[in-house]
């Protein structure tokens, strides 16, 4: 039995056994392995080449009209017609809303038969003055009866016109804001008219962008109803006073409207690049690295048929999002370590495997 026991305890033993067959299979050794490659470390490169790089600021603004006008009367005057109803399409000069013009027109017709007797002695006693008949004063008071006619009459002519309401542009009758048989006077709403072809966005910009926004700049415009579809138009104005509680001065840019899809008010978001350079050196920011030396990042070097990461102190610009211009350090073509830059130091065997 002693003997049965010892050796059930041996095989037991050689079966748990670190040194056994069923570990050798778990820990296969791949056939596929480049020894070249044990000891050099997979990274991702970028070949850094000038490219165009710029920075932009978005401000929100919003649309208005370029021709918008609520039409006032310029006399006084009872409301005899409306000729128009809303949202009716007028032509510039169309008669939109007429006065009662009966007290103007008797006086023009009292004004004409003075004028017409007037003129007859006035012609009579010309003459006479040319015949050296009569006094120079009566030739003068014939004269001078004629041009105060001619004068009055001008006036009420004028007058007339003004009692006619027409379209000072060609547009939309958005609003009529009276009724016939109402009183109309100077400076009161009657008619709101408007143009939607041609618009004009208004917005207010930070005064620190002032040296950096000209005149003529290209913008981007998307306005929130129509977010889909992106505006390129140029600065038609700029503000030349500062605000003195928001620091900000006005921005214009103006945009063609032919389906009028676009109503004043809207709100739009205008985007304005501030800075540019056509042949910048660009890296992933994340690449850039800081010691007690400076900023760094590693690049690849070629060497005798190897790649080794080098560590490169550089000068850097501008960053915008996850991109930094490097104004010193680097040269085109040199290839820029972006993943796997934390487990390189100088002279680090490397493998590029984005290539």
């Amino acid at each position: 039995m002693k003997q049965i026991a010892l050796f059930i305890a041996l095989s037991f033993l050689m079966a748990c056994s670190p040194g056994g067959s069923d570990d050798k299979k778990a820990l296969p050794e791949s056939e596929n392995t480049n020894p070249a490659d044990i000891n050099t470390l997979p990274v991702e490169i970028k070949k850094v080449v000038p490219e165009v790089f710029t920075r932009h600021f978005e401000v929100s603004g919003f649309m208005e009209a370029v021709k918008d006008a609520v039409l006032s009367p310029e006399i006084n005057g009872q409301i005899q017609q409306v000729i128009v109803q809303r949202g009716a399409r007028v032509k510039k000069g169309d008669l939109l809303i007429k006065l009662n013009t009966d007290l103007t027109e008797k006086s023009i017709d009292e004004v004409n038969i003075n004028l017409s007797l007037a003129t007859q002695i006035f012609e009579r006693q010309k003459d006479l003055w040319e015949q050296n008949i009569g006094s120079e004063l009566q030739y003068l008071e014939a004269k001078n009866a004629v041009e105060s006619l001619e004068a009055r009459l001008s006036t009420l002519q004028k007058q007339l016109e003004m009692a006619h309401i027409t379209a000072p542009f060609s547009g939309i009758v958005d609003d009529i804001m009276v009724k016939e048989g109402e009183l109309a006077v100077p400076g009161m709403q009657l008619l709101h008219l408007l143009d939607l072809s041609e618009m004009r966005i208004s917005s207010r910009v930070s005064e620190a962008y002032l040296n950096n926004v000209q005149k003529g700049d290209l913008v981007d415009i998307r306005v929130d109803s129509y977010e889909d579809q992106l505006i390129r138009v140029p600065v038609s104005r700029l503000g030349e006073v500062i605000d003195q509680q928001t620091r900000t001065f006005i921005l214009e840019v103006e945009l063609k409207n032919p389906r009028e899809i676009f109503k004043p008010n809207m709100l739009a978001s205008v985007r304005i690049r501030d800075y540019e350079e056509k042949n910048a050196l660009v890296v992933p920011s994340n690449a850039l690295k800081q010691d007690f030396n400076g900023t760094f990042l590693f690049s690849v070097s070629t060497e005798e048929g190897s790649s080794k990461a080098r560590k490169v102190y550089v000068e850097t610009g501008i960053t915008v999002q996850d991109q930094t211009i490097i104004k010193s350090g680097i040269a085109p073509d040199d290839m820029v370590i972006t993943k796997g830059f934390n487990l390189v130091g100088d002279g680090t065997p490397v493998r590029v495997v984005n290539l």
